[in-house]
């Protein structure tokens, strides 16, 4: 009796580490897509922004922002399904943009500091799935759709 509640124990051991190694979250190849005038960002753990530029990596915690009569697009894949615009004087951080390696389910936060953007989400079909932007005064969800958020100052 003793020999099986161990053997158990081990088995049970096991398969909560693999779960845990297998369950690994990757985050979303996001890239600036295109740009026009002044756009700058600030990488993740540096205090300084630098000049954005066409195809530039982006990363979680990474903010980006955009200056007077300029814009940016970002891509959250390569197939450019989900897309954010980017209006003048906006100022945007990636908060979470992951996607489990198991499920597929992806998870996309981002926080509207000021300005406006304009989004394009495909329709996520994995049960779980979420695209969020967050701003100072509210959280706007969707599962699929084409729409804008402003933070008026």
């Amino acid at each position: 009796m003793k020999k099986l509640f161990i053997i158990l124990a081990v088995l049970v051991s096991v398969s909560l580490f693999l779960g845990s190694v297998f369950a690994a979250q990757i985050s979303k190849e996001m890239f600036i897509s295109s740009l026009y005038g002044s756009v700058s960002v600030k990488k993740s753990g540096t205090q300084d922004f630098v000049a954005a530029r066409k195809d530039m990596q982006l990363a979680i915690n990474d903010e980006i922002r955009t200056g007077k009569d300029s814009y940016c697009d970002i891509a959250f894949d390569k197939e450019l399904a989900i897309m954010v615009s980017m209006k003048e004087n906006s100022d945007l951080i990636i908060n979470k943009a992951n996607i489990d390696s198991v499920t597929n389910k992806e998870e996309t936060m981002l926080d509207l500091q000021k300005g406006s953007v304009m989004t394009k989400v495909k329709k996520l079909t994995t049960q779980g799935s979420q695209f969020k932007i967050k701003t100072p005064t509210s959280i706007v969800g969707v599962r699929g759709a084409n729409f804008e958020v402003k933070v008026v100052e």
